[in-house]
């Protein structure tokens, strides 16, 4: 026996203290390549935080080895999470990304050793001071404080509700573990009043610091898709569109996902030995595929043929974009490279925001596809006619105005207006280089320019 209370002789016991360390070990091993010096950072801060804890503990005749590996533990934990790294964003202000879903966080590795790095701190804490609410409200504001410093601090990491929830369902795992192993030993629950009240002040105290600093101080913003993991049915749904897309012996070497969040919708990203896909989901539509091989095959098919055949490739995957839409086809590489099928939607004169480019080889072969499946909005009736447009632009520009000029569907402000988009000819110039003038067809006012 030891001041653990732990028969180190007994498997058990062995397999919790090797099982701990592992995890440990694992978890720092896995972040050695992210950041240069971690682990002299580390013995450091260890022999730092041990060095008290030891003396406190013992002369609060505390559990010795539970309390240097809870120091240890939590050593690693800010060491691993507040060593200043180069990945961070670069913000005017403290800002902490909206990521992955607890299910997207869990699916991942990094999401995985988010969870596993805080089980120690909270399970050795558990076992050493035996306050498992304590710990549980410590852990939380732990893995708060953690992020909110990554926010506010120039240490090239960034803040994450998703890392705050990884990190929590890590706290809670130890704390359950913890508690479990200790109610064992003494057969009786850890749990007491003095532990409950005193992790309340904390909460109470804590908390509400925590809570004003990232309510007032610190920014939420959605920082991009993180890739997360496939589900089953997103997996299978993927490798069958590949095989139909690329052959039934395409080799499917890794499919991921991205969550929906505002502004841009789920998705699952396909990457094969002969190409990539991007799949919408759960729309189940190509969004865009790419083949690796991008040359144009020399087939002989003829320019009707290569277009029946794109005409089913867009009948069969995306039926709702080619009905009551007109079509064009148009040889790349000067007539001698493969063909682009394009499909567009007007009403009354307004092109509509879906978009639909296949590109097909003169052998058949489909190489791409760059699709926009949205439903034609409801338009205000456009106020500015071509001529009207073309002279507005003018007044804007001080440049003359092209006969390039039409009118498509736009989103402003999450309102969809028609937009003319005239096209500008400069002084000394014989055509549209480039200068293009986007006006709102109800308003007249200039929704964008480009120089």
């Amino acid at each position: 026996m030891n001041a653990l209370g732990v028969d180190f002789s007994a498997p058990s016991a062995l397999l919790f203290v090797t099982c701990a360390t592992a995890e440990k070990a694992s978890m720092i091993e896995a972040s050695i390549g992210a950041l240069d010096g971690l682990i002299p950072i580390f013995v450091l801060v260890a022999i730092v935080f041990t060095i008290p804890v030891l003396l406190w503990a013992k002369a609060k005749k505390l559990p010795m080895v539970p309390s240097v590996l809870w120091s240890i533990s939590l050593a690693g934990a800010l060491v691993v999470t507040l060593t200043p790294g180069g990945g961070g964003f670069v913000e005017n202000h403290p800002v902490c990304y909206i990521g992955p879903s607890a299910q997207g966080v869990l699916s991942t590795v990094p999401g995985q050793l988010n969870v596993a790095l805080f089980v120690p701190v909270s399970l050795f804490a558990v076992v050493a001071f035996r306050k498992p609410i304590l710990a549980l409200a410590g852990g939380a504001i732990l893995t708060c404080g953690v992020e909110l410093l990554q926010a506010v601090l120039p240490l090239g990491r960034s803040c994450s509700y998703s890392d705050i929830a990884a990190n929590a369902m890590g706290v809670v795992a130890g704390v359950l573990l913890g508690t479990g192993w200790v109610w064992w030993r003494s057969r009786r629950p850890p749990i007491t009043r003095r532990d409950s009240w005193q992790a309340a002040g904390l909460l109470g105290i804590g908390g509400s610091a925590m809570g004003a600093m990232f309510l007032f101080v610190v920014t939420p913003a959605y920082g991009g898709q993180e890739a997360v993991g496939a589900t089953a049915a997103q997996g299978a749904w993927a490798r069958q569109v590949a095989a139909e897309i690329y052959g039934d012996s395409v080799d499917v070497i890794q499919v991921q996902a991205r969550e929906a969040i505002p502004g841009f919708p789920g998705r699952v990203d396909v990457t094969t030995a002969k190409g990539s896909l991007t799949l919408l989901w759960p729309d189940k539509k190509i969004q865009t595929m790419f083949a690796n091989d991008n040359k144009d095959d020399g087939g002989s098919l003829t320019r009707s043929q290569v277009e029946a055949t794109g005409l089913r490739f867009a009948q069969k995957w995306f039926p709702g974009e080619v009905k009551g839409s007109d079509s064009t086809l148009e040889r790349l590489g000067g007539g001698e490279g493969p063909y682009i099928l394009s499909y567009r939607r007007y009403a009354n004169g307004v092109m509509m925001p879906m978009r639909l480019d296949i590109t097909v080889s003169s052998a058949g072969r489909v190489m791409a596809i760059n699709a926009r499946s949205v439903p034609d909005p409801h338009l205000p009736e456009p106020k500015l006619d071509k001529s009207a447009a073309k002279r507005r632009a003018e007044e804007l520009s001080g440049i003359k105005a092209s006969d390039d000029a039409f009118v498509i569907a736009q989103e402003l402000s999450g309102t969809w207006v028609p937009v003319w988009i005239v096209n500008l000819i400069r002084d000394g110039e014989t055509e549209p280089s480039g200068a293009v003038v986007y006006l709102d067809a109800v308003t007249g006012m200039e929704v964008q320019r480009q120089e």
